[in-house]
C-alpha cells in the first residue's frame, strides 16, 4: 500500500507542493525552537514548576524542578503559524482555532492551580470534563448545523472490511468520546520525557498523509474515500503540528529540559481527534493513536478492577509507570513507544485499501 501510495505521489503531485511543505516545516520548527528560548526563561523565573505526585516512582524525584507549561510555546507557535500559512477563513481552521484555544485556556487554568497551590490535583475532573465537554459538543453542533461533513460515521475493522453508521445522534456521541477522548489520552500519556510529543508527530503524520488524499479528487477516487475539498488547509495544518512538535522535542526529549503540561496537551490531542472526524478517518486515529488509547484503558482497567476487587492489575497506571517500576530505564520504554507508534502508523496507512465510499 505504500509503494502503491509513493508511486502514485510521483506521477500526479506537484513538486512545488512539497517544497511548500517542507519550507512551512522547517519553519514552524525554527519558530518553536526560538519562541521557546524567549519562553522557558520567564518559566524558570516564574518557577512554573513540574509537580509530582509522591507516589509516583522513585526516579521522577528529580523531575520536581523541570519548567512545565511549556504548551505555551506549541499554542502561540501554531496559531502565529496558522496567520501565516493557513486560510483562516476555511471554516475548519476555524473549528480547529476555537478548539484549540479553548482547551489551551482550560489546561492553563488547570496547570496555574497546580503551581499556585503547589499541588497535583489543580483544576478538579468535574470542571475540567465539563469545560471539555460544552467546547467539544459547541464545535460537533456547529458542524452538523453547516451540514459542512457527512454525518456519516466509518468504522473500520482492520484487513477486513468497514461499517457505516448513519445517525446524528451516533455521530454526535462518537465525535464527543473522540474529542474529549484523545485530549485526555495524550494528557494522561504526557508522563515520561518525549513520550507523548513524539506519538503525536507520528499521528499528525497519517492524518496530513489521510487529509492529502481527501482533499486532492484524483487521490480520493484512486483510494476510493470521500473528497472534502476543505481539507486542502488541514495538510497545512498537519505539517505546522509536525514541526511544532518536533521544535518542542528539542527541549522535551530525555532529560527533559521543558514540560508541555495540560496547557500543550489537552489542546494537541483535542485537535487531533477534531481534524480525524473532519476528514472522516475516526477509526484509523484510533489505530495511528493506539497507543494514546492503551494508556487512557489501562487507566480506566485499573481503577474498575481495584473498585471492583481491591486490587491492581498493574503496578501503576498509566501503563508506562509499571514498566518503569517492573524496572525499565525510562529511555528504553520511550524509545519502544516511539517504535510501536511507528508501526502502528503504517498499519494504519494499510487499512486505505479497504474503505469504501459508496
Amino acid at each position: 500500500m505504500l509503494v502503491k501510495l509513493i508511486n502514485y505521489y510521483c506521477y500526479h503531485i506537484n513538486t512545488l507542493n512539497i517544497y511548500i511543505l517542507c519550507i512551512i516545516l522547517l519553519t514552524t520548527f525554527i519558530i518553536t525552537i526560538f519562541i521557546g528560548y524567549i519562553i522557558f526563561p520567564i518559566l524558570v523565573n516564574l518557577n512554573c514548576r513540574q509537580i509530582e505526585r509522591y507516589y509516583y516512582p522513585k526516579s521522577h524525584k528529580k523531575k520536581n524542578n523541570t519548567p512545565t507549561m511549556g504548551g505555551i510555546i506549541i499554542n502561540i507557535t501554531i496559531i502565529l503559524s496558522i496567520f501565516l500559512w493557513v486560510d483562516y477563513n476555511n471554516i475548519f481552521i476555524q473549528y480547529i482555532m476555537f478548539l484549540l484555544i479553548g482547551y489551551s485556556f482550560i489546561g492553563f487554568i488547570d496547570d496555574y492551580y497546580k503551581i499556585r497551590c503547589n499541588n497535583i490535583q489543580g483544576l478538579s475532573a468535574i470542571k475540567k470534563y465539563l469545560w471539555q465537554s460544552v467546547l467539544s459538543i459547541v464545535v460537533i453542533i456547529c458542524i452538523l448545523i453547516n451540514n459542512i461533513i457527512s454525518y456519516k460515521i466509518l468504522i473500520i475493522i482492520p484487513f477486513i472490511g468497514n461499517i457505516k453508521i448513519c445517525s446524528y445522534l451516533i455521530f454526535i456521541i462518537l465525535s464527543y468520546l473522540i474529542i474529549v477522548g484523545t485530549s485526555n489520552a495524550v494528557n494522561l500519556t504526557d508522563g515520561l520525557d518525549g513520550l507523548a510529543i513524539v506519538p503525536i508527530i507520528f499521528t499528525s503524520t497519517g492524518l496530513l498523509i489521510l487529509s492529502f488524499i481527501t482533499s486532492s479528487i484524483k487521490f480520493s477516487k484512486y483510494f476510493n474515500i470521500n473528497y472534502i475539498n476543505l481539507s486542502s488547509e488541514l495538510v497545512v495544518l498537519c505539517t505546522i503540528i509536525v514541526g511544532v512538535s518536533l521544535g518542542f522535542l528539542w527541549f522535551n526529549c530525555y532529560p527533559a529540559k521543558l514540560f508541555m503540561g495540560d496547557v500543550g496537551s489537552l489542546p494537541l490531542g483535542g485537535v487531533i481527534g477534531l481534524i480525524s472526524i473532519l476528514i472522516h478517518q475516526e477509526s484509523l486515529l484510533l489505530i495511528m493513536g493506539g497507543f494514546f488509547f492503551v494508556e487512557t484503558m489501562s487507566v480506566i482497567i485499573q481503577v474498575i478492577f481495584f473498585k471492583i476487587f481491591r486490587k491492581r492489575i498493574f503496578l501503576m497506571a498509566p501503563i508506562h509507570h509499571h514498566f518503569e517500576l517492573k524496572g525499565y530505564k525510562e529511555q528504553l520504554i520511550v524509545v519502544r513507544v516511539w517504535i510501536i507508534c511507528f508501526v502502528l502508523l503504517i498499519l494504519s496507512l494499510m487499512q486505505l485499501k479497504y474503505y469504501n465510499n459508496d
